[in-house]
């Protein structure tokens, strides 16, 4: 039996939906997106099921890989964002659609991507902060660390699991562009200084307790 809080609940509620929007905004803006994202595109249009569809299958094989290797990780935050993401944002972009008719702009889509880019940083500091668990994706490189008895450290297994995606996304039509980049190279600093100002700050105000299983 855990205890978690309403609030630190409400962060990984409130950081999935916006991790969602920011995920439906970059594919609108068609400048590229996260490498996980970039796998799901690809894939999802090779077997013509919805994005959200088929992020959830493949969320679900990787949770299988996950549970044995690395179970500690996986909390309700795992569920929440593996069932939430592809759903949450293939509704924001029918939203987006239907508000909008013409979006060739490149300057409306580069503000549109870095609108995006803060928003899935804000998004993932406040769903990561309270440690109720990551998305299978992301624990992904600590099995592969832990498989290989910390003979493959984290980061290079981050960052091949990440070039993996982005190939596969790409050679199924996916697009890689500048916020694949920007993603790459960014995220880390913008959701550690999120996390630090106003997620941490945030969790350690007092909330009602609940008891979850997890």
């Amino acid at each position: 039996m855990k205890t978690i809080t309403w609030r630190s609940f409400f962060m990984v509620l409130f950081g999935n939906i916006l991790i969602g929007l920011a995920v439906a905004i970059l594919r609108v803006s068609a400048l590229g997106t996260d490498p996980f994202t970039t796998i799901n595109l690809g894939l999802s249009s090779l077997f013509d099921l919805s994005f959200g569809m088929y992020q959830l299958f493949f969320n679900i094989i990787l949770l299988a890989v996950v549970i044995p290797f690395y179970r500690k990780s996986l909390g309700i935050g795992t569920i929440v964002n593996m069932v939430g993401i592809g759903f949450i944002s293939d509704f924001f972009v029918l939203c987006m659609s239907i508000i909008t008719d013409d979006l060739s702009h490149l300057g409306i889509r580069l503000i549109l991507m870095a609108v995006a880019f803060v928003i899935a940083c804000f998004g993932v500091a406040l769903y990561i902060t309270p440690e109720l668990g990551v998305a299978p994706y992301d624990a992904m490189a600590f099995v592969i660390e832990n498989v290989s008895k910390q003979k493959i450290p984290f980061p290079i297994a981050r960052i091949t699991t990440d070039v993996l995606c982005v190939a596969i996304g790409f050679s199924f039509g996916a697009i890689v562009g500048i916020a694949t980049v920007i993603f790459a190279f960014f995220t880390g600093p913008l959701v550690q200084y999120f996390r630090r100002h106003i997620a941490e700050p945030m969790l350690k105000q007092r909330g009602t307790m609940v008891p979850v299983k997890n």
